[in-house]
């Protein structure tokens, strides 16, 4: 409980604490990493192009895939030093550009959602957020995105053979993370529709940041009722929902969702723009617990490693926070 007022303290003061000595894998992996960008997918059915960049190890391979879908108004660059993270573990990291982000390159490309953010008026900002159309746009980019793995190496031969198009995770930021939880199966109220389903039965798991709870974007109390995948939901005690809501409504998609490979993670002092690791000292405390803990779930969900699966199933995350984060299992 002290570790965890200190943390509060520090963190409120803009000072990132020195993590528990047991999170050392937040370090890089072993794996030098390569990395493509300004490159494009094409869905001729909807007459749009879809940028995107990847991050892949150098060497080796095949490698479980994971696509990484950013927040409102941000671009294929945010995350990116997360992205590199897992990739030096030994994954494939695809990031899409969404119709909704920037269409040019960001000065900090990890807080291009902040300033959109900062720049959109709350009621538009929900306007936007429950557009049907827009909900739908980008869980297509994302199908766009997973078609498209097999003929990756024709855009980026170095990926020849490094990719292994049967082992897919889906992550996301804010509006990503509520993408990402669409296309593993939570359902929602889109007009007309009750109830409706984006689940992609090629993903293995998700990986919600900074996600959403009931009373927004369609979701109910019965939108994780089905939900089958494993799920780690990543969030903080000063983390904000688009139309005020607090850290207990961040944590509803774990709360919500049936037992049996669900995890939840609640950062201390973390706010909607901690995770991605580009905030500088005040965050990089923040992104070691996304790093660690997210690279622990991939392994153990998309590479079945049983290691990182006795893990997350232990006592040791919560041994290991310092005081630092929240780690619930179910």
């Amino acid at each position: 409980m002290r570790g965890r007022v200190v943390f509060a303290v520090l963190a409120a003061l803009g000072v990132c604490p020195v993590l528990a000595e047991g999170l050392t894998e937040a370090n890089p992996g072993l794996l030098a990493v390569d990395s493509a960008d300004d490159l494009v997918f094409h869905d001729v059915p909807r007459k749009r192009k879809v940028p995107y960049r990847v991050s892949f190890p150098a060497a080796g391979g095949p490698y479980p895939v994971i696509v990484f879908s950013h927040g409102f108004g941000g671009n294929k660059d945010a995350f990116a030093a997360v992205g590199r993270h897992w990739a030096s573990h030994g994954y494939v990291v695809i990031h899409p550009s969404h119709a909704d982000g920037q269409t040019r390159q960001s000065r900090a490309a990890d807080t291009a959602d902040q300033s959109a953010l900062q720049r959109t008026r709350p009621g538009r900002l929900l306007q936007g957020l429950n557009d049907p159309e827009r909900i739908t746009d980008r869980v297509a980019d994302i199908v766009l995105v997973i078609d498209c793995l097999d003929t990756l190496p024709e855009a980026v031969p170095a990926l020849q053979g490094r990719v292994d198009a049967k082992r897919i995770g889906v992550g996301g930021h804010s509006f990503g993370a509520y993408t990402a939880m669409l296309i593993g199966g939570v359902t929602v109220d889109l007009g007309a529709d009750e109830g409706r389903s984006f689940r992609d039965e090629r993903v293995m798991c998700i990986l919600p940041i900074s996600g959403q709870g009931t009373g927004q974007q369609g979701l109910t109390g019965k939108s994780w009722a089905a939900l089958a995948l494993p799920m780690m939901t990543i969030t903080g005690t000063r983390d904000r929902g688009a139309g005020g809501q607090g850290v207990d409504w961040k944590t509803e998609p774990y709360q919500l969702s049936p037992p049996g490979d669900k995890y939840l993670v609640v950062i201390d002092g973390a706010n909607h723009f901690s995770f991605g690791g580009r905030l500088g000292a005040r965050s990089a405390g923040v992104t070691d617990v996304v790093t660690v803990l997210s690279t622990h779930f991939w392994d153990a969900y998309l590479k079945h490693s049983k290691s990182s699966m006795q893990y997350l199933q232990s006592d040791r995350p919560a041994q290991e926070s310092g005081g630092a984060y929240d780690f619930q299992r179910k």
